[in-house]
């Protein structure tokens, strides 16, 4: 041997310098020397997994992604949150490979909860990117598949990735490592009782040697990966996870906590910087210090409505789309219309702006689906339902500056039809007075080509006589908003939103990877306005959240009255037209409940 073989030689026990006389002398490893520049190489290289990525597989990594990989690879708890186009799926995919190569026989799992979004790091990270990139790499692989409900990557040292849904149903899965991406939308019931029970230690063959099996400094641990981008802090459970890795990485116990922002994507032009500011008037406040900003967003103390109240009815998949000048002209019907059920109301609840163009004001419509709800109680002789109000869906939230009163009304007659709805709520404060007046005019709709009939305000006389259509329909309902009255209606939406009687629309994220993909339109489309019209009922959603969760509140010591207000330059226009339609429901059960013996008002709270 050769005096570094020599050197080697000292760290190997009797078994590894014997090693060799297990192989034919034709072999690679029939020379000891072989034998021990492979056991050096193999510990070298999953002490610095980021050069055995580099310089075996030869993956070039930029330098976070190089620091990312090497802390990775000597962690068994890893907690990893990054903003948007931080290549955090390609991290992933190259640590899974690299594992999986350096430690034979590993089951690697990566749950999501949803297929896709697990099938993705396999699909396009690993079988398109990498393996285009490392020949090496793509000799490994032995096997793979990317049909759904079997999604894997198998290696030819027995190595596997895995694909799995995280629900109920992936029970009875056993692995060495688990990636659970995008980790805030995976359920904590889920995460405690199927996914943590996945996990048993990798136990080579060698362990069972005698001379090995009671060294504790051999025996591994399983390793637990949380990916994620940032969210709310509300108390989802993957704050506790960060907090629990960060503490171990300070503790040097195996474990670390990483965290980036847009400066990754913009220093590695991962994002150009015009693509960031396209993204940033797109996105609402709250949403882009989330998605790009990565920043950890919490409840202020005076908050009336806390991101928790509010996030957690981000429930429906129900979107309407109004229909376009185009297709009413054809005569075409509207795919995107949901049928009306038995006894539903449906509202278009407005919110005003006067001044055409402004920054600081938006006009607010809110189309509200109210489906009533009721229990049925069962005795020895027959069933009997009560009554339980209406749960109030937002499936479409619109904004504009038009400013023009008369344009106004138009649109929210558009809406108005459209939608098939049955009411008109409007604040009469600054313009939605003359907007009022104008819907009790006949309208003529220049971009559809028809004319709208009058409309009759329903509850306040000295309104309703500007009309002069004695048969007019008595369907808009008008708010004169006092310091009183607004602090019901703000008591009301809350405690509607506390008893789950309210429903938005899913995260703006859910709906990019399980709804709008099923879109042909959305998907198909070239014009990318097209595309955001599609997506803006989902953004306008998140804005109206960031809005509701930043409102202060103050409570008057001598009357008691809730006073909420805006802080600093933060807008509530999508919080009054969502809650003045809220309220006007809530008056429509107050009337039930006068009418109907077999009404209950009662409060149950899940």
């Amino acid at each position: 041997m050769k005096k570094n073989d020599n050197h080697l030689a000292k760290y190997a026990d009797h078994n590894q310098l014997n090693l060799y006389k297990k192989f034919p002398s034709t072999h690679y490893l029939s020379n000891p020397t072989n034998v021990l520049h492979v056991l050096a190489w193999g510990t070298f290289f999953r002490r610095n997994m980021h050069r055995f990525v580099m310089d075996y597989l030869k993956i070039q990594l930029y330098e976070y992604q190089a620091l990312t990989i090497y802390k990775m690879g000597i962690s068994n708890l890893i907690c990893i949150i990054a903003s948007r186009n931080d290549a955090k799926s390609f991290i992933v995919a190259v640590y899974a490979v690299a594992r999986c190569l350096l430690y034979k026989g590993t089951k690697f799992r990566i749950g999501a909860a949803t297929e896709k979004q697990a099938k993705l790091i396999v699909s396009e990270k690993i079988m398109d990117e990498l393996c285009e990139w490392s020949p090496i790499l793509r000799k490994e692989i032995e096997d793979f598949s990317t049909r759904n409900n079997d999604i894997y990557v198998k290696f030819r040292n027995g190595s596997k990735i895995s694909v799995f849904v995280a629900n109920e149903n992936a029970r009875g899965l056993r692995s060495n490592a688990i990636c659970r991406e995008e980790t805030r939308q995976i359920k904590k019931k889920v995460e405690d009782s199927v996914i943590s029970p996945f996990q048993t230690p990798r136990k080579p063959k060698y362990m069972f040697n005698p001379e090995y099996k009671d060294n504790k400094l051999l025996k591994e641990q399983p390793v637990d990966i949380y990916i994620t981008s940032s969210w709310y802090d509300d108390g989802n459970w993957m704050w506790d996870i960060a907090a629990q890795a960060l503490d171990g990485m300070k503790k040097h116990n195996h474990a670390v906590m990483l965290a980036f922002d847009e400066s990754i994507a913009l220093k590695h032009e991962l994002k150009t910087i015009e693509q960031l500011i396209k993204e940033k008037k797109k996105q609402d406040p709250v949403t882009w210090k989330i998605e790009f900003l990565n920043l950890k967003v919490k409840d202020s103390l005076s908050s009336y409505f806390t991101y928790s109240m509010l996030l957690n009815r981000q429930v429906s998949r129900h979107v309407f789309y109004p229909q376009s000048s185009i297709d009413f002209k054809s005569g075409k019907k509207n795919k995107y219309s949901i049928p009306k059920l038995d006894n539903e109301i449906r509202i278009v609840s407005n919110d005003i702006a006067f001044v055409a163009g402004s920054q600081n004001d938006n006009s607010v419509y809110s189309c509200i689906r109210g489906i009533p709800e009721t229990l049925t109680y069962m005795n020895d002789t027959n069933e009997t339902e009560i009554k339980r109000g209406y749960r109030r869906q937002y499936p479409y939230i619109e904004s504009n500056q038009i400013g023009d009163t008369t344009l106004q009304a138009i649109r929210i007659r558009q809406l108005y039809e459209d939608f098939n709805a049955d009411y008109i709520v409007i604040d009469t404060r600054n313009g939605g007075l003359q907007v009022l007046y104008a819907l009790q005019k006949i309208l003529y709709d220049t971009e559809r080509g028809i004319e709208y009939e009058p409309l009759k305000c329903m509850n306040n006389d000295e309104y309703a006589k500007v009309c002069s259509d004695l048969n007019a329909k008595s369907c808009i309902y008008a708010i004169n908003a006092t310091q009183s009255l607004n602090s019901d209606i703000a008591i009301a939406f809350r405690k509607n939103l506390i008893e789950n009687k309210i429903d938005f629309l899913v995260n703006y994220n859910i709906a990019k990877e399980t709804i709008l993909p099923n879109n042909k339109e959305y998907l198909q489309s070239l014009n990318v306005d097209d595309q955001i019209n599609f997506e803006k009922p989902f953004l306008e959603t998140q804005a109206m959240i960031g809005e509701c969760a930043e409102l202060q509140y103050e409570k008057m010591p001598q009357t008691g009255i809730i006073k909420i207000q805006e802080k600093g330059k933060n807008r509530k226009d999508r919080y009054t037209s969502c809650s003045y339609g809220s309220y006007f429901i809530d008056q429509l059960e107050l009337d039930e409940t006068g009418s109907s013996s077999d009404y209950d008002f009662s409060c149950l709270i899940n």
